[in-house]
């Protein structure tokens, strides 16, 4: 790719350059919360906020009621292609087989309708491949929609033929970006990636520039990981991270009211959830995610879809969980009040 090109690239992207286990919590469902420690207490919130769990570490943020509703996207990953060999192993050489009839299934049906913006985490496969389809949607066609990503992302975009006015529109970020938009700041942590068994990880590295168009999972590499905070003015605070790490210092001190937590393999990161959550001063409201086996259709039956979480993954974030927080276990497509469960 030539240098000329990347610079246009670079030019159709907004560059920012920014600035011992707790006592088990309890495993519930979205009912009536317990009243949260006074330094905590809220009361009631005037912006009505819902969380939509997209399966992986995918969210859908909804900020107000009926018609006035408005929404964002968290590494939206809707195609749940197979991602491993016969050996149950996730290779570099594996296909990319996008599943754009259950992208569309997912968008049409259950999402709220155009987001205003798509923050996502990293590059790998099953956070951002399925963004330039929801791109480039015609029912979406009239509507602003911002990308917040790093140049890696911002690269694979484009190699994927992400519409170039999305790409003109979309908002590079590094981590230390604190961002105002309307009735809600978006704020912007550098963040790390998990770690396996054998403390590497799968697909690192950087697309300055676009590349060739992807044809297997290996080709959509991490960039650097980031991690977001979304603050919605009269409303609560979301932590939203795309895997099971983090930097410690770059989040020590914010206090969100919820965090979405991945609970992908955690054995080779040290004390992981305790460490998070201390750093986080204990979010009221944790809910675990990315804990799921990515394949199973998010259109297919909700029972196969529940059977596809891992429950252990849940029982470890209670496990960690200190006063005054509690697991809210996600139902896949199902949203849920934050805005009660706060209150």
């Amino acid at each position: 790719m030539s240098d000329t090109y990347g610079e246009t690239m670079a030019q159709r992207c907004t560059g920012l350059r920014g600035p011992q286990a707790a006592p088990e919590a309890a495993v519930i469902g979205a009912g009536p919360a317990a009243p949260p420690p006074a330094d905590r207490r809220r009361g009631p919130a005037p912006v009505r906020v819902q969380l939509r769990w997209l399966g992986v570490s995918g969210w859908e943020i909804v900020i107000g009621r009926g018609h006035r509703r408005r929404s964002i996207l968290f590494d939206p990953y809707l195609s749940r292609m197979p991602f491993t060999d016969a050996q149950g192993v996730t290779e570099h050489g594996i296909p990319l087989r996008l599943d754009h009839g259950a992208v569309e299934a997912v968008a049409s049906r259950h999402l709220t309708g155009a987001p205003e913006l798509v923050l996502v985490s990293h590059g790998h496969f099953d956070h951002m491949a399925d963004v330039p389809q929801l791109l480039a949607r015609p029912e979406w066609r009239q509507s602003p929609i911002r990308v917040l990503c790093d140049a890696t992302v911002c690269s694979l975009l484009a190699a994927m033929g992400t519409p170039p006015r999305r790409l003109a529109d979309a908002v590079l970020v590094e981590g230390g970006e604190h961002l105002q938009f309307d009735g809600y700041t978006v704020e912007v942590f550098r963040s790390l990636h998990s770690r396996r068994p054998d403390y590497g990880y799968f697909a690192p590295g950087h697309r300055p520039a676009p590349p060739s168009a992807p044809s297997v999972l290996g080709d959509l590499v991490e960039g650097n990981t980031l991690a977001y905070q979304v603050s919605v003015q009269g409303g609560p605070s979301i932590l939203l991270m795309g895997a099971s790490n983090f930097a410690a210092r770059e989040i020590a001190g914010i206090r969100p009211d919820v965090a979405a937590v991945p609970m992908t393999t955690t054995a080779t990161v040290h004390r992981y959830p305790e460490r998070l959550l201390t750093v986080t001063g204990n979010p009221q409201v944790l809910i675990p995610c990315h804990h799921d086996d990515m394949v199973t259709p998010l259109t297919g039956p909700p029972d196969l879809l529940a059977a596809a979480t891992s429950e252990s993954s849940v029982r470890e974030l209670a496990a960690a969980a200190g006063p005054g927080s509690r697991v809210v276990a996600p139902r896949h497509l199902e949203g849920m009040d934050l805005t009660a469960l706060l209150t």
